[in-house]
């Protein structure tokens, strides 16, 4: 699924700017890493993508749809169908296992506790099936989040820093299981881990991306 972004201004609540975009596109299908630095807007940019909030002014686009003009209910059910979100602070369930986090996430009937199980020990977690978020580290936490997004049907994932508390060797393994579960579909990244640009077939810079 195609995704276009334009003419698009966000300002903070105070009234300010926080940037401008004249247009983006991201293709169907592929796999982009948008890099900067922390506190810049990169996360903002994401949530206009997922429709989480709309923008002071312009359009976001995905197929067919104009997110920017959908009604809350309407917006809500296409994310649900449509977008695997990965958010930076995570938004795991404490008192709920890693299990229940992720079974939830995909709907919680059919083959929801398999394709958890299964998402769960693609990202290492197979001995913390049973165990509260809570009591996981925070690099196990972001790997729940993960695997929520690989147990999912998305058309398009969308990854806020997914490698940031991981070290070296999870951080490739994380990145390597979202470009496979992401085959087929489009995934957008944002990230200031350097490490990872090489993984993707397209790097765009968040400050030459915007303008304030």
């Amino acid at each position: 699924m195609q995704i276009v972004l334009r003419d698009i201004k966000v300002n903070l609540p105070n009234g300010a700017t926080l940037f401008r975009l004249s247009r983006m596109q991201i293709d169907s299908g592929q796999k982009i890493l948008i890099k900067g630095e922390s506190g810049r807007g990169k996360t903002t940019l994401l949530h206009l993508m997922a429709g989480l909030f709309k923008p002071t002014e312009g359009f976001v686009e995905m197929g067919e749809n104009q997110l920017s003009e959908m009604k809350d209910e309407e917006l809500g059910l296409f994310r649900r169908k449509n977008i695997g979100l990965i958010f930076q602070k995570l938004n795991l369930i404490e008192h709920l296992t890693a299990t229940e986090n992720v079974f939830l996430s995909i709907g919680g009937h059919g083959d929801s506790p398999a394709r958890a199980a299964k998402a769960l020990k693609a990202v290492g977690l197979s001995e913390h099936l049973n165990e509260r978020s809570s009591v996981l580290s925070l690099g196990e936490q972001q790997r729940v989040a993960v695997a929520r997004v690989l147990a999912s049907d998305a058309k398009i994932i969308l990854a806020d820093e997914p490698t940031s508390s991981l070290d070296e060797k999870n951080a490739e393994n994380v990145i390597d299981l979202l470009l496979q579960a992401a085959h087929g579909k489009t995934l957008v990244v944002v990230s200031h881990d350097h490490r990872i640009e090489k993984k993707f077939d397209r790097v765009v810079d968040f400050s030459e991306l915007v303008h304030r």
